[in-house]
């Protein structure tokens, strides 16, 4: 009885020795997992890592609650599975990551929070032996004084061969998505990449786009939905890259000048993103507002010949109840300013008089002309031009400005009376020739513009021809209420 005693308890012994050593393997082999999975990130580069292993064996490791930072960017993630499909050669074989969390600071922001901690050259591209990669989580893309930004990212990539890598990832988020793939040369430190979506709400995101390009002026309120694709390479730091990008219900309001434009729609293909060059792409605007001036339908077609350069094939508008349109121009917009040759059809006099002040006069008809036309800082300066009535057309002037015809004539001369009742709106004249003349080059200094009207009484039973020519002295800009001194300009 003492002897089958003392087999049992030997047997116990024996089970709970067992049961330490086990205990004791299983916490050496997560003691050495965590080691050798913190060296691994160190040798990388990163610091600040923490994380604790949940599973660890030669064919899984499961480490959870990760958080390390590489140079200034932190990232962290609920779980990392690592399988190792051959578990006896020395590989990681497939690597997911779920629940992932990377901030990207847009703005430089964070420049003062900035702390680099263990800044080691890290290991050489490809030196970690991992054959497939899977992430899932969400990149946080942050400013200043803006909310936080989350998209849901997916992210899979395989090594097709010796040092490549051809990955697929998938962006999603309020206002933003896109999806592409890609391949990753390792010796050669080169990425091909196809995005075949990409997609952008204005509105959402025009906070964090103000602070990444600097629009003249300061705050501007903008709408409208992007979408485009883009292809290309980089190698190293240098990217050459194409794709188009189209534009609609796009709207823009810059409330200091009272400008708006609406109804606005893009469709640019670029030859190179980086050079901002393009093939030329069409520009259509539904209306564009300055203060109370409307212009309508506008149209272009342009092409972009780098960041300081736009070449403007052809461009045409409504406004004032006709047509303009200009001759091909360049604009440069890091001169802030404009010059083009403007052509005008069947401008209506009417609404052309509506915009002058206390203009004593009243006028019908249709006008053509052309004339250069320079917006700067300034404002906006007419060159030499012209317009005059357009033929075929019906013309009217009523004139209510007493002394304007008779100023010089004696009352007894024989046109007195009639001219009278013309200068002072009593006779409406039928008008035969209108022409302006806009800083005609014999004009004496300080002269503007001259006009010429000629035409005679509506009523036939008048018999006046009636000749005025006028004179216009100092900045004929002065005389258009458009509000264009001060709201269209380059400021």
């Amino acid at each position: 009885m003492t002897h089958a005693l003392n087999k049992r308890r030997l047997l116990v012994f024996l089970l709970v020795m067992g049961l330490a050593g086990l205990i004791g393997a299983l916490l050496a082999r997560l003691t050495l997992t965590e080691m050798a999975v913190s060296s691994l990130l160190r040798m990388a580069g990163a610091s600040d890592v923490r994380f604790n292993v949940s599973q660890a064996s030669p064919w899984r490791v499961v480490l959870e609650d990760i958080d390390f930072q590489l140079k200034a960017q932190p990232f962290a993630a609920k779980r990392v599975v690592v399988d190792r499909v051959h578990w006896w050669t020395p590989s990681l074989s497939v690597v997911r990551v779920e629940e992932a969390r990377l901030p990207v600071v847009i703005d430089g922001s964070d420049i003062a929070t900035r702390s680099y901690k263990n800044v080691a050259a890290g290991a050489a591209p490809g030196s970690v032996p991992v054959e497939e990669v899977f992430v899932d989580g969400q990149v946080i893309i942050r400013a200043a004084e803006m909310p936080d930004q989350a998209l849901a990212v997916k992210l899979e990539a395989h090594l097709t061969a010796k040092n490549t890598w051809r990955g697929a990832f998938q962006l999603d988020g309020p206002g933003l998505g896109a999806k592409g793939e890609g391949g990753y040369d390792l010796a050669k430190a080169q990425l091909d990449f196809n995005l075949s979506e990409v997609s952008l709400d204005l509105k959402s995101w025009q906070g964090f786009i103000q602070r990444l390009v600097t629009l003249p002026g300061g705050a501007w309120d903008m709408e409208g939905k992007f979408t485009g694709h883009a292809e290309g390479r980089m190698v190293g730091k240098t990217l050459k890259a194409g794709g188009a990008v189209h534009l609609r219900e796009g709207r823009i309001r810059y409330e200091a000048k009272d400008v708006t434009a609406e109804g606005i729609e893009a469709d640019i293909d670029f030859i190179d993103f980086d050079q901002l060059t393009t093939k030329p792409g069409t520009l259509r605007v539904r209306e564009l507002r300055v203060g109370t001036f409307p212009l309508r339908n506008l149209s272009a077609e342009l092409a972009l010949a780098g960041s300081d350069k736009v070449l403007v094939s052809s461009l045409s508008l409504q406004a004032l109840g006709g047509r303009a349109a200009t001759e091909p121009f360049k604009y440069f917009p890091n001169l802030r300013e404009l010059e083009a040759v403007v052509l005008v059809d069947g401008i209506n006099v009417e609404e052309v008089m509506g915009l002058t002040k206390d203009l004593p006069a009243k006028a019908t008809g249709q006008v053509n002309g052309r004339f250069p036309v320079r917006i700067d800082e300034s404002g906006v300066r007419l060159g030499t031009g012209w317009l005059e009535l357009k033929p075929g057309v019906y013309a009217e002037l009523q004139l209510q400005a007493n002394g304007l015809l008779t100023g010089t004539l004696n009352e007894s001369n024989p046109s007195y009376a009639v001219l009278k009742k013309v200068e002072s709106g009593l006779l409406k004249l039928k008008i035969s020739e209108l022409r302006l003349d806009i800083r005609p080059p014999n004009a004496p200094p300080g002269r503007s513009a001259q006009l010429r009207i000629s035409g005679s009484p509506v009523d036939t039973s008048v018999k006046a021809p009636v000749t005025l020519d006028l004179n216009v002295n100092g900045p004929l800009e002065k005389l258009l209420n458009l509000g264009l001194d001060s709201r269209l300009s380059f400021k």
